[in-house]
């Protein structure tokens, strides 16, 4: 692989591509549940569920078990669960830590954007140990619009002081795929069996350590 990429503004998804934050995330929606009496959601099905954003998910979750409240009620007392034990589960995925140290010392700015809200975002980032190595993070509730609008991608592109001509996008999901075909990046997927529908992208790695090689292709 060469030494230098043509593509050095990197930008990742959190949830399923560089940290496992399902069984967190199952844990404060079924302590929620077990609030308002209701049946507990298995973790397969909690991680189907994810990638639109918590406001969704609870969506979803509440449908799934016939619940007649809604999402935006209980959101407030969701995040609390959520906030509180954001990083008691989740773990980094194998060879992230060495690959983005990698692509950093090839000279690649590195950002993140997700559709989870901004403060367990930065506090799974740090508890994690990824902090040093990511520039720029751009998270579900940072502006009006969330992943596949393109904006949330695009401010973290220019955050990191790139274009869209020398970015890519690296997730795991559809909402990942369609995020970047809107900004005009190109994306490298790796699937991971998060979301409600499986990404029908032409780039797909098998792990992450491949990315280095991928995006020499690029």
């Amino acid at each position: 692989m060469t030494r230098s990429l043509r593509r050095k503004t990197l930008v990742f998804d959190l949830d399923g591509t560089l940290v496992d934050s399902a069984p967190d995330i199952a844990a404060a929606v079924n302590a929620l549940f077990v609030e308002l009496e209701l049946p507990e959601v298995e973790l397969a099905l909690i991680r189907r569920m994810i990638g639109d954003g918590a406001p969704v998910l609870l969506e979803r979750a509440l449908a799934h078990v016939g619940a007649a409240h809604t999402a935006a009620d209980l959101m407030p007392r969701f995040s609390v669960h959520y906030s509180e034990n954001a990083v008691r589960l989740t773990t980094v995925y194998p060879s992230v830590v060495e690959t983005l140290t990698q692509l950093r010392d090839l000279g690649c700015r590195l950002g993140v954007c997700t559709n989870k809200p901004i403060s367990p975002t930065r506090a799974v980032l740090a508890a994690l140990g990824l902090d040093p190595l990511i520039e720029a993070v751009v998270g579900g509730d940072s502006l009006p619009q969330r992943k596949p609008a393109p904006e949330p991608l695009l401010a973290v592109i220019r955050a990191l002081g790139g274009t869209p001509d020398n970015a890519v996008l690296i997730g795991d999901s559809a909402v990942d795929l369609a995020c970047a075909e809107a900004a005009g990046v190109p994306a490298i997927i790796i699937p991971s069996g998060y979301g409600v529908a499986e990404p029908k992208a032409s780039i797909i790695a098998t792990s992450f350590a491949e990315l280095p090689r991928m995006i020499d292709q690029l």
